[in-house]
């Protein structure tokens, strides 16, 4: 298994050189002293720059290209492209490539880095409508029948994204809805932000790559050994279409990062290594699973018949919320899950042999579970969704760009939405700049504040 980045790396280092370039904490000598007592000196001649043999990620020639053309052999892609600015910066770059001027469809679930895209390639939204699980409030995805109806009263529209899977680790009738697009010729992006480890077999859901998907992104940082930042766009081997390089160097940084592009090749390293022993860490995590269904107090997973993801697991009770359950864990067992909302609390867990965090969460639940048994059931107010109609009244370059002022929701009815209005994580946009403010949003939302266009600027 090779590793040209991370090799060429070491052979610099231990020439131990004088380094008259970028950047500026010259290999860990120039540091503030309060990084000189957390951080490890080894790491910091680890940051380099372009010098010697490290190549260029623009026009990569040396090892960064040996290492994308091995990470496209080993996921069955024609490229696959390094990005060091996150995988918003390959989702804007594909919507540039297919959709510069003209439409798109993107399910209403679909991450605020997919609206950026649309605002910077100047396309036209297509907004799709997506089903939820109504217990706890998440946004499934697309139904097919859905995308045929929407495909057919927009005939001109050539590009569709989907995200795969969705936040919760559910792949919603992706395989289907990829097909009706190829149907009708519709190029398909998918945003595998939370796939990146699907490749390594059965026990997952399928990947975009083996689904047909043109272009696909993945987070590799969001589940697998790779740092912050680090992921990778893979072009399938069937793809027809512009090429990404250009667009890629327009947005990506001209100053990458090696500690992620060696981070990202240490994580394909580790998907080879993983494939050995996954079996037996998804058996462990199923176990685990299946061990909390004994505790009476909680509602374990998402209730659906689609794919999804052993790594995920939504945790609910019908006493606390998730909010005040995820602040137990944290107060009390140090435990700290990925997301909290009203409803559940979401656990990314690990690709791991080690099963000692598994049983630390298990016994937390556990003493948890037994605190609520005389707790009564908490009242469940009426859930804000995105199972709204919205109405995009204004396109939403125009809408972003617009003059704008500040004002409360509750006092916004007939406004337009001049930002966006999203909660981290999962970064899904409640509204989004040039969606109409109607009471049906303003009864579902919280009262917070937001900037609307000036009134006076014209509705499309």
């Amino acid at each position: 298994m090779k590793t040209p980045i991370i090799d060429e790396i070491l052979k610099l280092i231990l020439k131990k050189g004088i380094s008259f370039h970028t950047p500026g904490h010259k290999n860990g000598q120039v540091l503030a002293s309060k990084l000189q007592e957390i951080w490890p000196r080894e790491i910091w001649p680890f940051d380099l720059t372009e010098i010697d043999r490290l190549d260029n990620l623009h026009f990569p020639q040396g090892c960064i290209w040996e290492s994308q053309r091995l990470t496209a052999e080993f996921f069955g892609a024609r490229e696959s492209f390094f990005l060091v600015n996150g995988t918003t910066v390959g989702i804007e770059a594909a919507i540039m490539a297919l959709a510069y001027k003209e439409k798109i469809f993107i399910p209403r679930n679909a991450h605020k880095s997919i609206y950026s895209g649309a605002i910077i390639a100047n396309s036209q939204i297509i907004s799709l409508p997506v089903v939820f699980d109504q217990r706890l409030n998440i946004p499934l995805g697309l139904e097919p029948k859905v995308l045929e109806k929407y495909i057919k009263k927009n005939p001109t529209c050539k590009t569709l994204i989907l995200p795969n899977p969705n936040y919760q680790g559910i792949s919603y009738k992706v395989e289907e809805n990829i097909q009706i697009a190829k149907e009708h010729g519709i190029k398909v992006i998918l945003d595998e932000a939370h796939g990146s480890h699907f490749l390594l077999g059965d026990l997952f859901p399928k990947t975009g790559l083996a689904l047909g998907a043109d272009i696909v992104i993945q987070s590799w940082h969001k589940t697998l050994p790779a740092l912050t930042q680090a992921s990778v766009l893979h072009v399938n081997k069937n793809y027809q279409g512009p090429n990404l390089k250009p667009y890629l160097n327009l947005l990506q940084s001209t100053s990458p990062s090696y500690l992620l592009l060696a981070s990202l090749e240490g994580a394909r390293f580790f998907l080879e290594e993983a494939r050995e022993s996954v079996g037996n860490i998804i058996n462990n995590i199923l176990k685990f699973k299946t061990s909390l269904s004994s505790l009476s107090n909680f509602e374990i997973g998402v209730d659906t018949a689609e794919p999804q993801d052993p790594l995920k697991l939504c945790v609910a009770s019908p006493m606390l919320t998730g909010k005040q359950l995820a602040e137990l864990l944290q107060e009390r067992y140090s435990i700290y899950p990925e997301l909290a909302t009203d409803e559940y609390i979401l656990f990314i867990l690990g690709l791991t042999e080690d099963n000692t965090n598994l049983e630390k969460l298990r016994s937390a639940l556990t003493e948890i579970n037994q605190m609520m048994a005389n707790l009564p059931e908490r009242d469940k107010p009426s859930l804000a969704s995105l199972d709204i109609v919205y109405q995009q009244q204004m396109p939403i370059q125009e809408a972003f760009h617009s003059e704008k002022e500040m004002l409360p929701l509750q006092k916004s009815l007939g406004r337009i939405c001049g930002q966006f209005v999203t909660k981290y994580p999962p970064g899904i946009p409640y509204l989004i700049p040039g969606e109409e403010i109607t009471k049906e949003i303003i009864n579902s939302g919280e009262n917070f504040m937001l900037e609307v266009v000036r009134e006076g600027v014209s509705k499309k």
